[in-house]
């Protein structure tokens, strides 16, 4: 394990809470940029905003970060090129947008593997997100750590959604994830994958019926205003990756490199509980904006049922061991 890795590892376990920590004397001026797709108000972008605020304080003012959001500087895809091409600094993108880069992203995305956030939170903090993460070092990348989406759930315009067989024939926007088109086809549903920026325009004129994100992402997006029904699905749970840069990381010496992990540690946390808090309150304020449908037990456990096939399939294309891996740490997760 080389030096950086060993030092990623071991900050991103830090302890959210902790103080920021003094900046030493090598430590240089640098002015650097963030950006992410959802707007200003939602948890990523306000999360980004909090990891600028605690590099600054941790650096004495001599590391800056100028934030962005709303897609303004590009959607998912185009920032992870920005960043390998290192015109941008730090990006806050969707882990299924990386799977065009390196597949076993793709494994976060398999439908009800997580059963809470806090499942999540042991396997993508341990050692196979540290996996993970090592293979965006390949291609002009730094994995920072995850941060939080949420459960997603689905809105739509033309009927409630209660059953598997309500997906038949619903034209529903999806992120830019293989997993993603797969799963809701198996669902009798036309999968259509688009940016989030796009996505309100598709839905006001129906040139898509439906879309799926936690309620946070529906309610900064204004969704609501373009869809009626709101079904509890929880199919996918969907972290945010932090992203550097490994042109920008490279300039970078191992003082300013440890103030950057450690308040990116430290905003994690902060993240993590705003979006947890706001999927909450957020939800609460659907329910007066649109029709809210509960499935039950048996209905999700339908739906769960129609990813094993993709699950299977995907076991082949990840590899045994690394899937092996996988379901034991998701194993473990549950057991705590």
């Amino acid at each position: 394990m080389d030096k950086q890795r060993r030092l990623l590892l071991g900050l991103m376990a830090a302890a959210p809470a902790m103080m920021a920590l003094p900046a030493a004397a090598e430590v240089g001026k640098h002015t650097f940029r963030i950006s992410t797709g959802d707007p200003s108000s939602a948890p990523g972008p306000t999360g980004n905003r909090k990891f600028a605020e605690l590099l600054a304080k941790a650096s004495n003012g001599k590391m800056t970060i100028k934030t962005y959001d709303s897609a303004v500087l590009g959607n998912d895809v185009q920032m992870q090129g920005m960043l390998r091409g290192g015109t941008m600094d730090f990006a806050l993108v969707g882990a299924s947008t990386l799977g065009g880069l390196v597949k076993e992203f793709g494994v976060i995305d398999l439908p009800y593997s997580f059963r809470s956030a806090r499942e999540a939170d042991a396997v993508l903090d341990g050692p196979m997100g540290v996996k993970l993460l090592d293979k965006l070092q390949a291609h002009g990348l730094v994995g920072l750590g995850f941060w939080e989406i949420g459960f997603r759930q689905v809105t739509n315009s033309k009927h409630p959604v209660t059953r598997l067989e309500d997906f038949d024939g619903l034209k529903i926007r999806t992120v830019q994830s293989p997993v993603f088109l797969e799963y809701f086809n198996s669902l009798g549903a036309n999968a259509t994958p688009m940016p989030i920026n796009e996505v309100y325009t598709a839905l006001e004129t129906r040139a898509i019926d439906a879309q799926e994100n936690p309620p946070s992402i529906i309610s900064s997006q204004k969704f609501f205003e373009v869809q009626k029904y709101l079904s509890l699905t929880g199919h996918i749970y969907t972290p945010y990756v932090l992203l550097a840069s490994q042109k920008t990381w490279s300039r970078l010496n191992d003082e300013e490199r440890r103030l950057i992990v450690e308040a990116a540690a430290q905003a994690r946390g902060f993240q993590r509980t705003l979006a947890r808090e706001q999927n909450v309150k957020l939800l609460a304020e659907l329910r007066t904006e649109m029709t809210v449908n509960e499935l039950g037990p048996e209905e999700l456990a339908r739906l769960a049922e129609k990813a094993k096939p993709l699950r299977e399939k995907l076991a082949s294309a990840y590899g045994e061991a690394f899937m092996r891996d996988w379901v034991a740490a998701l194993e473990a997760a549950g057991a705590q």
